[in-house]
């Protein structure tokens, strides 16, 4: 790829052999590179497609660099720490949310977070990595900020590790990993017990089971398995056709029994 544009220090416009257009990240590239010459592959870190460019175009031209180099640093944390590359997508919305952190701290403005309760449990190592990332914040910008923006935070990465289309998604995925649970912990009499490992797998699975029905990535679990779960475990499976009837009325589609199966196995 060829340099076509400075964006910042450490992000440009660059072209490939056909034409095609991209936003590029790396640690000085702006520095490194003249515009036209080809970029070494050694020190490009991200690679934004067609798709994104124009966002993250924009996006780029209009924050202060200082706000680009910080978000990039904190999301080189987060991968770091979950051990695992996220959506391009948390380029553009965590650096879209930081870039405007400190002017809505500073007027009293910092929104309340209604799934701060659903975030904090369901997605405890997430949670506790934001909150790192609060405290980062507020040294670095000289600010305080709250448990609220930790959850925003979170919804952030979650958003990415989930590669949906929107944090919107991500927010109705967390109601459902709760509706869910409530059910199965209704059905069953047990207690939603954090400190319990056997819920806390429950709780593992129930979100890789959304995350699978949102994604459209269906399981699909032999039939003798699924004879098996209706022949020795019927009221586990009766719990289970309970989830299915709810998801399926609540999602408005059809949800197959090797999906539920699945469920079944895994959870009870």
């Amino acid at each position: 790829m060829r340099l076509k544009k400075r964006l910042n220090n450490n992000a440009v416009i660059a072209e490939d052999e056909q034409g095609q257009e991209y936003v590029v990240f790396g640690n000085g590239i702006a520095f490194n590179v003249k515009k036209d010459d080809t970029i070494p592959e050694n020190i490009i870190e991200r690679v934004f497609f067609q798709k994104e460019k124009t966002l993250f175009q924009q996006l780029i031209e209009e924050i202060p660099q200082k706000y680009f180099d910080l978000s990039c640093e904190i999301i080189e944390y987060i991968e770091g720490n979950l051990k695992s590359e996220l959506s391009n997508s948390i380029y553009l919305t965590l650096m879209d949310h930081i870039s405007f952190i400190k002017e809505r701290a500073e007027k009293g403005m910092l929104p309340r977070n209604s799934m701060k309760w659903e975030i904090s449990r369901y997605y405890q190592e997430e949670y506790k990595l934001s909150k790192k990332i609060v405290e980062l914040l507020e040294e670095e910008l000289e600010i305080k900020l709250n448990d609220d923006e930790a959850a925003s935070i979170a919804l952030h990465i979650v958003n990415a590790e989930y590669d949906t289309d929107s944090v919107h998604e991500s927010m109705e995925m967390i109601h459902l990993v709760d509706d869910i649970l409530q059910i199965i912990c209704y059905q069953t009499g047990a207690e939603s017990d954090e400190e319990n490992l056997n819920y806390q797998r429950l709780v593992t699975h129930v979100k890789f089971f959304v995350q699978r029905l949102y994604q459209k990535q269906r399981r699909k679990t032999k039939s003798m398995l699924y004879d098996m779960v209706v022949k020795e475990y019927p009221q586990a499976y009766a719990i289970a056709e309970k989830v299915k009837q709810f998801l399926e009325k609540k999602l408005k589609c059809q949800i197959d029994d090797e999906e539920i199966t699945y469920l079944n196995a895994v959870s009870f």
